[in-house]
């Protein structure tokens, strides 16, 4: 799927799924990954409108464990919170902290599709003037 200025899809695996997002800039990397992992938890359903903001903040050590930790934690507050993350309002991102506003909608049942972002193969790379980043979902 491309969005605005950015790509991601999904390339299924046994008991995992491997997802490869592309974009400009690391908050756009982020952002995007934010919303597949919306679309998957969603499982094709339009989003309806958007619910008010919430302000999401997750560090860690390096852009790659930073990627796997921002999914994880979008992971916990679908769980937690019966919500899927859809729009992506980035505040301050760098290699190790992202700060961003993050709107989503609420779902019927706890979305248990995904158990968690992996370190197996993540990497982030610069390709063809952008970010390529592919990550391992575990399912």
């Amino acid at each position: 799927m491309k969005g605005a200025g950015g790509s991601h899809e999904f390339l299924e695996h046994v008991s995992e799924l491997r997802l490869r997002v592309r974009a400009p800039t690391l908050d756009g990397l982020l952002s995007e990954a934010g919303k597949a992992l919306g679309e998957l938890l969603l499982r094709g359903e339009h989003a309806t409108a958007p619910g008010p903001p919430r302000e999401v903040v997750v560090s860690s050590s390096d852009r790659e464990a930073l990627l796997v930790d921002w999914l994880n934690e979008l992971l916990y507050l679908a769980e937690t919170e019966r919500w899927a993350p859809v729009h992506f309002e980035p505040i301050h991102v760098s290699d190790r902290e992202v700060r961003a506003r993050v709107r989503g909608v609420p779902i019927r049942e706890t979305p248990s599709l995904v158990k968690a972002a992996t370190h197996h193969r993540l990497r982030i790379e610069h390709e063809n003037g952008d970010l390529q980043a592919e990550v391992i979902l575990d399912v």
